[in-house]
């Protein structure tokens, strides 16, 4: 059962006091307490009744069904409450219990067999055993000593395991014995004993009580003062040797009341009886020795304050003979002239001062007599007697007194009601009988007769149900009229109700009306349960619902109990202690209603009452340890040896955690400020050890939704309430924590005072809107208090003194540090390695080594066992530094190694620091927060916040009260459609969302270092066209991971200024694909390796190196050889996923400079007249000639084209020429030996390298500063389309037509594509090489640069159509009528018949359909006289005429009869008109392909196809001579 001091039924508790005798553990002490705790409540019929017939007066006997109540104390009543006794009898302690351990005792902890046989073997052991049990009755002793007015002192041996009584203990000494031997009756037993005798040494109390003439009623004024604690229990040598009870241990049988013992052997509580030595002495110590006895009405003003009831005016021994011996009806003289002292002076009889003053002093006698029996459990006696005193306080208007019996009376129907007895209500108990008193007049005195007290008789009794619903109809009533009682007693001077005892009435009644609202209205089983054994009482509906018909209401008790709270002026006669005891239960009955918020007012008056006591308390305590009050709160902590604030105030550390520190939870929670003290997060977070402190994980390193609600929650209810009352507050419980003093509740607090004031949410990054609720001073003095509790608590060697930081949103973003580019990781995809051997086609398939690194990607990777750093962004909204003493991040997934570091968080700002982290193996890591450890502050992990967040604030107002603290509910969706998409977006706008950093972690890669590079600091010179090599060496560093796969890539400056010039979009088409060309064809730098599959392997610790090439290119500055390593650890054919490379990238300076220039480049035509001849040669010899040795074929000096001109015409393809021109100059200091090689080859012809060896080459040395002119010949070039589109080598430009960009003709378009065209066949045909003599320089020249016009390209073209004319004589016998001079060169005689022979032969790939134009006139005349043939040319037939159609590679010839009629120089040309198109039959086919359009679009580029001409390039010349006659 739990005792509560303020119960309903505290008035029917017998209070006992148990306390420590001997060598006993505090912990030993409270757990025997707990054994006793059970059993304090004894049923009468279980207690044997004492067999003296003097002690008899509350003999179980006569109400075997009644209990008597124990209320079991460790503690003395404070003075206020011993000076309410006798009033309120239950305050007084009867009993007094000391208790012993037996296991601090080896003769009483041994085995009895055991002990006896140590006793007879060793004189030490009897020794022993002599001074424990001497110094236990010495203990025995010293309690009868300091407690002298209880009435029964016994000693309690625990854990002895004798059966019989142990020789030199006393013999009232109770032995329990170890809780394996005790029985389910053992301590019952005990307690019915002690009992027994205690009923017994009550009737000495009741009897002396009955002498009394009267009882004072309680007043305020003395009710601070100490004098009655210290006399009740520590006597002074007056006092010391009173007789104690009649237990006590004795030569003799203790003396009867009847019996004249002296003065000074009596009880305190006892009257005095005076002794015949002694009779002239007077109560008061009057000197004058006057036994007479003033009237009660002038011994206030000249009696001091009484602290015994022998010092009770009034008191004689006829008066305590009269009422001890009832049976007696004579007295002597004595008695006779005591009796004449009480008389009053102010009259006699029945209606006299006196009469009335003795009738209302004999009612208080009976009430307290009633309290008594009540207290004995005798409650049919108690009631008899308090309802008749209660008449008589009545009666006499003694309103105190009356409402006292009253207040008692309620005391024995909850009994009668919660035994299950059939009762009666007196009618005492009803206000009828109250009102009809009521209407008398203040001054009306009434009537002394005694026969007004007969109606005061009790009632049969009646059925308990009816008893119950007769209890419940007038409860209500009879509290409300007990309370006016107390309150018109409150106008008669001396009969104010103590502010303690009325506090604590109305609390006791506040708790019975409180069951009744919670039980429906009425008092039922439940409800006596609890208010008699305190059982918890569940209301079965919501406290927060109104209730209107149930009766009290919740607010009629509230208003009811607030009249308990002390005022100010009330306060001054009380102590501190009671205020807070008061305080506690208005406190109590308010949290049983659910008046959540009137509660808190009276728990901050609690509070704020409690901190003054403990300041003092901490003062007395240290100057008792000899020290300054200022270093108290060490010297208590370290007296205590506990780290809360269990020093000052005596507690245990397990009773402050859960007692103080929930109190001070709940204040704050229902003021709206949130507790996130780490013990009682629950799920928010679990405890765990790192270096032996303990640290709390306050969010999942995943930012679950129960962390986040949380947040959620802490939010909601920092806008609850009002901000200066939770600054209020908290200043407080620091104030309180201090006073105690408790460390972890300063900390605690301040951190929470800190987290109310601050901003609580998570800014942006450079947002200024950030405010917090206290001034700089005090932010910094709040912050040094912590610091200061923190050292204090060190210096002290407490462990764990720490609390949780106060901004949740410290962790504001996570990046991690790109890591050194020899150590950066580049992702690849499977497919890169099979693209490494396509990369050799050239630079436009896609090279996955050479893009660039993107470090802003989502995923990030770490290599295992390698150290990666990362920067944490930390906020501090506050105006102090903060101290980090260790911070390093917090991840899962795999074994993950974080480095810790220190650091200072600056005030007011977002700072980042950099953190180090090693991955173990492979696999997924997460990263989520950070583990951070500040000063003062508990270890745990933050989650990051990198998005910036404000609470909402609500915009519908779903709660009222305490609710309204809770986060609200998301809003009723709809329809069920919208309840994800609302669900969502509910969760999004509220709630912070943490974010997380996932890391790859990939096995263990090598690490290449750069060895050494055998040019001279990384630099060489070239000249343009120039090759050269040289080496690079690395170094494999890892110990134990090799280079399996390595991929070497080139960038240059030379590269990257063409790679820009072709971003340009309005580049030609020509000059891009000449760009690409370039790039791709032409590379600066080159691998040189055996073969293209050859593997490298890098073991660990070993070195490797490689050849690069470099090729002196213009615009070429520098370079890097970028080397691209891995561990793949399989065969590339067997690499199915991803993998990653290294980076190593070499930079080399290059010096290019110039060598050999090309300068005008041009191309002319070239004659005919040496292919005839060669060919007129061959056919005339019969045979060709025989071929020249091979270094014949080097021509030099003025013979250069003597081998080249015998030989046109021979080789079998197209007799016609052209000459190209190449200025060539020389820009190196020293002669340069160049070689210009041709190579007599078709453009169609598919090159071949080997035929370089066997082409014309022409050497030559140039001269510094020279320019040389270099001739060679060209056979023309036929190509069957020049006029296609120019393609491009990068994939990614390719479309199906390119054209220039800038708006051009199609003309001018045609002109480019075929200038584009011949130039590249052109190309082909020739190259050209540098040498310097006297060293080994040697380099190519750059021919690329030739650019053809359209005379140039007129000068190399052939055209589809190849047209011969011929001229033959008409007579076969005559040979020398023609003769051929030149190709088209003929010499003919006048006058004689000549046939013109056309020749046509179709070059191109297509049928032609053509026309012959031949057009002869005069040579070298202007063209109108040039057409004046007549009587100068004649011929036969026309001029102009149809072919048949021409198929391809066809010749066809035409014939013309010509008669020249004079001598002179003729000109016939010829031309071929195409007179139809060409049409393929197949294509207009109806199965044909549909195209595209491809036709027009050509069309509208180029213009239609439409109808070509041809025109002979050189015409038939034909010198008419005359014929000699000779």
């Amino acid at each position: 059962m739990v005792m509560d001091p303020l119960s309903p039924i505290a008035p029917a508790r017998i209070r006992t006091l148990l306390l420590p005798v001997g060598r006993i553990k505090r912990s030993r002490f409270l757990n025997f307490v707990d054994r006793l705790q059970p059993e304090c409540m004894v049923r009468l019929g279980d207690i044997s009744p004492d067999a003296r017939p003097d002690r008899n007066m509350f003999s179980p006997l006569a109400f075997p069904t009644g209990v008597l109540l124990y209320e079991l104390s460790t503690s003395l009543p404070t003075p206020s409450h011993l000076a309410l006794s006798p009033f309120e009898q239950f305050r007084e302690p009867l009993l007094v219990i000391g208790i012993a351990d037996a296991k601090e005792y080896a003769w009483l902890s041994a085995v009895p067999d055991a002990a006896d046989v140590a006793s007879k073997d060793g004189h030490a052991n009897v020794e022993e055993s002599y001074q424990s049990a001497e110094e236990l009755r010495q203990a025995v002793d010293d309690l009868r000593e300091q407690y002298p007015r209880v009435y029964l002192h016994r000693l309690m041996v625990f854990d002895c395991p004798h059966q019989a009584r142990p020789t030199g203990l006393l013999e009232e000494t109770i032995l329990v014995p170890p809780p394996s031997q005790l029985k389910t009756t053992t301590m019952k037993t005990f307690m019915c004993d002690l009992t027994a005798t205690l009923l017994a040494e009550m009737t000495t109390l009741a009897k002396s009580l009955q002498a009394l003439p009267t009882v004072k009623s309680p007043t305020s004024s003395h009710h601070g003062s100490n004098s009655d604690a210290s006399d009740w229990m520590m006597p002074d040598s007056l006092t010391q040797l009173q007789r104690r009870s009649s237990q006590a241990i004795s030569t003799s049988r203790p003396d009867s009341p009847a019996t004249n013992p002296p003065n000074n052997l009596q009880r305190m509580s006892m009257p005095v009886l005076p002794s015949s030595s002694s009779a002239a002495t007077s109560i008061r110590g009057d000197s004058t020795g006057d036994s007479r006895s003033t009237s009660p009405s002038t011994s206030d003003t000249q009696i001091p304050p009484a602290r015994t009831f022998d010092e009770i005016p009034g008191v004689s021994v006829s008066n305590i003979l009269s009422r001890t011996n009832s049976s007696t009806s004579q007295s002597n003289a004595t008695n006779r002239d005591s009796s004449r002292d009480r008389v009053s002076v102010h009259g006699f009889g029945p209606g006299g001062v006196g009469e009335r003053t003795r009738n209302k002093g004999r009612g208080r006698v009976g009430i307290v007599i009633g309290t008594l029996y009540l207290c004995a459990g005798r409650w049919q006696d108690a009631m008899k007697e308090l309802v008749e005193n209660a008449t008589r306080a009545r009666a006499f208007s003694d309103h105190l007194w009356h409402a006292k019996g009253l207040e008692n009376i309620l005391v024995c129907l909850l009994l009668f009601a919660w035994s299950g007895m059939d009762f009666q209500v007196p009618s005492i108990c009803y206000p009828a009988s109250e009102k009809s008193s009521t209407t008398k007049s203040p001054q009306h005195t009434p009537s002394n007769s005694v026969s007004d007290l007969s109606a005061a008789t009790l009632p049969k009794p009646a059925s308990h149900s009816v008893a119950m619903q007769n209890l419940n109809s007038v409860l209500p009533d009879l509290i409300n009229m007990t309370l006016n009682l107390y309150s018109r007693a409150a106008n008669f001077p001396g009969e104010a109700p103590p502010q303690l005892a009325f506090s604590e009435c109305i609390i006791r009644f506040s708790k019975i009306l409180t069951a009744m609202n919670l039980c429906g209205g009425k008092l039922n089983d439940d409800s006596l349960q609890h208010l008699v054994r305190g059982s918890p009482l569940v209301p079965t509906f919501t406290l927060s619902l109104p209730r209107p018909t149930i009766s009290p209401t919740r607010y009629e008790i509230a208003a009811l109990v607030f009249r308990a709270f002390p005022t100010p002026l009330e306060t001054g006669s009380m102590t501190a202690t009671d205020r807070i005891m008061i305080l506690a239960g208005l406190a109590s009955v308010l949290s049983s209603l659910g008046l959540q918020r009137k509660k808190a007012i009276v728990m901050k008056e609690f509070v704020a009452s409690l901190i003054p006591g403990l300041v003092q308390a901490r003062k007395v305590g240290a100057a008792e340890m000899g020290v300054h009050p200022a270093a108290g709160l060490a010297a208590l902590n370290m007296a205590s040896g506990g780290a809360s604030g269990a020093g000052s105030i005596n507690l245990g550390d397990g009773e402050v955690e859960s007692g103080i520190d929930a109190f001070l939870g709940l204040l704050c929670a229902i003021y709206g400020i949130p507790d996130q003290r780490a013990p009682s997060l629950g799920a928010l977070g679990q405890p765990s050890m790192t270096n032996g402190s303990t640290h709390y994980d306050h969010c999942n390193v995943n930012g679950d939704d129960t962390s986040l609600k949380a947040l959620l929650n802490a939010s909601s209810m920092r806008s609850f309430g009002n901000l200066n009352l939770k600054l209020d507050i908290l200043r407080m419980c620091i104030d309180f924590c201090e006073a105690l003093p408790d460390f972890q509740g300063v900390l605690h607090y301040t951190a929470a005072l800190l987290r109310i004031a601050g901003p609580g949410t998570a800014p942006h990054p450079n947002s200024t809107e950030v405010f917090v609720s206290l001034a700089r001073e005090e932010q910094i003095r709040l912050a040094t208090k912590i610091t200061r509790m923190v050292g204090a608590a060190s210096s002290l060697g407490l462990q764990n003194i720490e609390t949780d930081y106060w901004d949740d949103f410290l962790l504001r973003g996570l990046y991690t540090i790109e890591a050194p580019r020899p150590r950066l990781l580049i992702q690849h995809r499977q497919d890169d390695l099979s693209k490494i051997s396509s990369a050799k086609d050239g630079p436009f398939i896609h090279n996955p080594f050479l893009k660039q690194v993107d470090t802003d990607f989502a995923e990030h990777f770490m290599v295992a066992n390698e150290e990666y750093g990362f920067v944490v962004a930390l906020q501090n909204p506050y105006d102090f530094e903060v101290e980090v003493e260790s911070l390093r991040l917090a991840g899962d997934g795999t074994t993950f190694k974080a480095f810790r570091r220190s650091l200072i968080l600056g005030p007011y700002r977002t700072q980042k620091f950099s953190l180090g982290a090693t991955a173990g193996n492979s696999g997924t890591l997460n990263i989520s927060g950070c583990v951070v450890k500040i000063k003062g502050c508990r270890e745990r992990t933050f989650p990051i916040y990198a998005d910036p967040w404000r609470p909402e604030p609500d915009t519908k107002i779903k709660n009222i009260g305490l609710q309204a603290s809770k986060p609200s509910p998301p809003s009723r969706p709809v329809s069920g459609e919208s309840t994800t998409s609302q669900a969502t977006e509910t969760t999004s706008t509220k709630l912070p969302t943490p974010v997380s950093m996932a890391m790859t972690v990939i096995p263990e890669q090598p690490l290449a270092v750069l060895s050494s590079v055998s040019l001279p600091q990384s630099a060489l010179m070239v000249l343009e066209g120039e090759r050269k090599k040289f080496s690079i060496t690395l170094h494999n560093i890892s110990k134990t991971t090799s280079v399996d796969f390595i991929h070497i890539s080139f960038q240059d400056s030379a590269s990257a200024a063409i790679q820009a010039a072709m971003s340009n979009k309005d580049l030609p088409p020509s000059e891009l694909h000449e760009l690409e060309v370039q790039l791709a064809h032409y590379p600066s730098f080159r691998w040189c390796k055996a073969s293209e599959d050859e593997a490298f392997e890098i073991k660990p610790g070993e070195k490797a190196s490689f050849e690069i090439e470099v090729t002196g290119r213009v615009r070429l500055t520098d370079g890097i050889i970028q080397f691209d390593y891995a561990n793949l650890g399989k065969p590339r054919s067997e690499v199915k996923d991803r993998f990653f490379t290294r980076q190593l990238a070499v930079p080399i300076s290059v010096t290019v400079n110039a060598s050999i220039q090309l300068h005008r480049p041009d191309i002319l035509p070239f004659t005919g007249d040496f292919a005839w001849s060669n060919q007129l040669r061959k056919s005339g010899q019969g045979q060709s000639t025989p071929s020249r040795p091979r270094a014949e074929s080097t021509e030099k000096g003025d013979n250069r084209f003597h081998t080249l001109l015998s030989k046109i015409g021979l080789s079998g393809h197209d007799d016609e020429h052209c000459m190209l021109l190449l200025d060539l100059r020389n820009a190196w200091p020293n002669p340069l030996s160049i070689s210009i090689q041709v190579r007599d080859k078709p453009p169609n012809h598919e090159i071949n390298d080997k035929e370089w060896s066997r082409a014309y080459t022409v050497h030559e040395v140039i001269q510094p500063g020279h320019i040389n002119r270099i001739a060679v010949l060209l056979p023309k070039t036929y190509l069957k389309n020049p006029f296609a589109a120019i393609p491009s080598l990068n994939p990614a430009n390719q479309r199906q037509f390119v054209v220039s960009a800038s708006q051009i003709s199609p003309e001018i378009e045609r002109a480019n594509r075929e200038a584009f065209w011949y130039r590249d066949g052109l190309l082909k045909c020739i190259r050209g090489s540098w040498k310097e003599e006297g060293n080994a320089r040697h380099g190519d020249i750059d021919l690329r640069g030739i650019r053809l016009t359209s005379r140039m390209v007129e000068a190399i073209r052939l055209d589809d159509l190849k047209i011969t004319m011929h001229i033959a004589s008409d007579y076969e016998d005559d040979d020398k009528a023609v003769r051929q001079t030149g190709a088209a060169k003929f010499e003919v005689y006048v006058d004689e018949f000549l046939t013109l022979k056309t020749r046509i032969h179709n070059r191109s790939s297509a049928p032609i359909y053509p026309l012959l134009r031949l057009q002869p006139s005069l040579a070298n005349l202007p063209h109108n006289a040039a057409l004046d043939l007549d009587k100068r040319f004649s011929w036969t037939g026309v001029l102009q005429r149809k072919l048949p159609l021409l198929q391809p590679a066809e010749t066809v010839e035409s014939e013309l009869g010509i008669v020249l009629l004079c001598s002179g120089v003729f000109e016939v040309s010829a031309s071929i008109d195409e007179i139809q198109v060409w049409v393929d039959e197949e294509e207009k086919g109806e199965g044909a392909r549909v195209r595209s359009g491809t036709g027009l679009l050509q069309g509208h580029i180029l213009a239609e196809a439409g109808l070509r001409a041809w025109h002979s390039k050189e015409p038939c010349t034909i010198i008419a001579k005359h014929r000699r006659l000779d």
